[in-house]
């Protein structure tokens, strides 16, 4: 048939299930794939797979020359590899309707002689371009088509006529199919069809390796009609229109003189070895991340077990400290009487003594009482869970235990501290700020306007006391007499005595030169005069 012998159904072949009653699937169907030509850039039609898991249209892989099929009678696998990677992309389409794909897939030429048209296989099918030997004729290739100039007019008319009848009869066919269809039938089918896929399936993890060459063949992305689907996909969803970008018609593979022009490859070799390494490496990090994660959950396993343990120990504990105090207690009554009976005070012995608390350490946070053993688990100061503690943060203020993700902002690591820094919650940065902002006020500037300063606080200041000092006592200079002694007069007198004549040369001065004003600043305490470096404000 033209779809080539099914050895899976019951059938012989494609076109014998139209009378039979069991049902029959192309191999897109079983495979259960939409599946995209490699050869030309139009979706719809019958489609084979190839070898290297790839599909073509079986009407492309007849056409195109140089592809081949594994088995002839079934037309499968179809082999693309014996044909040069340059044909990609290496001719435009002359029928494509949109310019972005006329240079995808494959073109083959109109078999006139010397005639310079090409179109791809699909695009020729619809135009009713197509041309097969007769069974009579032994021809090497009996495949082939002409162009619209070269071609039969009415043959072509005829054939592009049929086509389109065949187009719509298989749509309202299948539409009339799904609606006459009884539910027994159609499970029936989708049974059947499950049956298909799962050997598909089996048969696709069994199926040896394709032969590929060693050399890797660059090919450009634009002569893949599937990759220019998924970049304009790519570029609607990123909100790029691709309206803008102008299309490159013309023929990239010959220049002005005939000689072939150099095509730069897609995918050189460094890009695709570090393409090949970088999954490798993602590989061996995916399965790191299993293998931690395995670790983690046993760890949290045994978190959760040693928690179990803890809380009874606590509880036996504190059991334990109870009845410790009840005996202790009556103990020290027991002793008291003792001491009653003999009339004498007796010292209580150490072991009827209450057990001094222990002084909290500045870790387990500041002056609050604990516990008579040191705390093991510490507890989150927001959420109040006692779990992760390898991700509970201490505040070096409140002295609390926070985790990573409970704080506000959450942090994604510890920070780093050190002898001359420290590390706060934000509770605590806030009251911090709160004072810092206290110490704004706002100032009145002389135009009318206002703006914030920060009050700066007076220094502590060393007053001294109100104590009258010692007189100096001067000596006086008199008639010097041998054998007598100097006598002194107090600074006060003698300043006195100086007096008239310093009043005499101030009032020289002032008359000679005018007194200049004081600029300097006034202290407000002492409310005398210095200078501005001696002042705060």
């Amino acid at each position: 048939g033209c779809y080539g012998v099914d050895g899976e159904s019951d059938s012989i072949m494609s076109s014998a299930s139209e009378n039979s009653t069991e049902p029959w699937f192309c191999d897109a169907c079983k495979c259960g794939v939409t599946p995209s030509c490699e050869l030309c850039p139009n979706q719809d039609g019958i489609f084979k797979e190839t070898d290297a898991g790839r599909w073509v249209h079986i009407v492309c892989a007849l056409y195109v020359p140089g592809v081949a099929f594994g088995d002839i009678d079934k037309l499968r696998p179809v082999t693309l590899t014996e044909m040069n990677y340059s044909k990609y992309g290496a001719k435009e389409c002359s029928f494509c309707e949109d310019p972005r794909f006329a240079r995808t897939g494959v073109c083959i030429s109109c078999d006139a002689g010397m005639c310079r048209a090409y179109f791809h296989v699909t695009c020729a099918q619809k135009e009713g371009l197509l041309s097969e030997a007769a069974a009579e004729e032994d021809i090497a290739d009996p495949f082939f088509a002409y162009c619209k100039q070269h071609a039969d007019r009415l043959d072509r008319k005829w054939k592009r006529k049929n086509y389109l009848a065949l187009q719509s009869y298989c749509k309202m066919s299948l539409q009339e199919r799904e609606k006459q269809l009884s539910p027994e039938a159609q499970a029936r089918i989708n049974a059947r069809l499950q049956q298909y896929r799962a050997k598909a399936e089996l048969a696709r993890t069994t199926r040896p390796q394709a032969w590929v060459p060693r050399e890797k063949l660059p090919r450009p992305l634009t002569s893949s009609a599937s990759a220019i689907r998924k970049l304009m996909r790519k570029a609607e969803l990123m909100g790029i229109s691709t309206d803008i970008f102008p299309v490159d018609t013309s023929d990239t593979s010959s220049s002005v003189d005939g000689r072939r022009k150099h095509k730069q490859p897609a995918l050189t070799a460094d890009f695709v070895n570090y393409y090949l390494e970088r999954n490798m490496r993602m590989i061996q990090i995916q399965e790191n991340m299993a293998e931690q994660k395995n670790i983690k959950d046993k760890l949290e396993n045994e978190q959760e077990k040693l928690h179990v343990e803890y809380n009874k120990l606590c509880e036996s504990l504190e059991e334990l400290q109870n009845m410790n105090g009840k005996l202790r207690n009556e103990g020290q009554g027991i002793w008291a009487l003792l001491g009653r009976i003999i009339g004498q005070k007796l010292n209580i012995p150490a072991i009827l003594r209450a057990p001094k608390e222990r002084k909290p350490s500045k870790k387990e946070g500041g002056t609050q009482k604990t516990s008579m053993l040191p705390a093991v688990l510490y507890s989150c100061g927001i959420c109040k869970k006692n779990h992760d503690q390898h991700l509970l943060l201490l505040c070096d203020t409140c002295k609390l235990h926070y985790h990573l993700g409970c704080l506000d902002p959450p942090l994604t690591r510890m920070p780093r501290k050190t002898k001359n820094s420290y590390w706060q919650c934000s509770e605590c940065d806030q009251a911090g700020s709160s004072d810092m902002e206290a110490d704004i006020a706002m100032e009145t500037l002389p135009d009318g306007t206002k703006r914030s300063r920060r009050q700066i606080k007076e220094p502590v200041k060393f007053v001294p006391q109100d104590v009258p000092p010692e007189p100096k006592k001067i000596p006086i200079r008199n008639t010097r007499t041998r054998g007598r002694k100097r006598s002194f007069v107090p600074e006060e007198e003698k300043a006195e005595e100086r007096i008239p004549r310093e009043r005499r040369q101030r009032q020289s001065v002032l008359q000679k030169k005018p007194k200049s004003e004081d600029l300097r600043t006034e202290c407000a305490t002492c409310k005398g005069t210095g200078d501005n470096e001696n002042l705060v404000r």
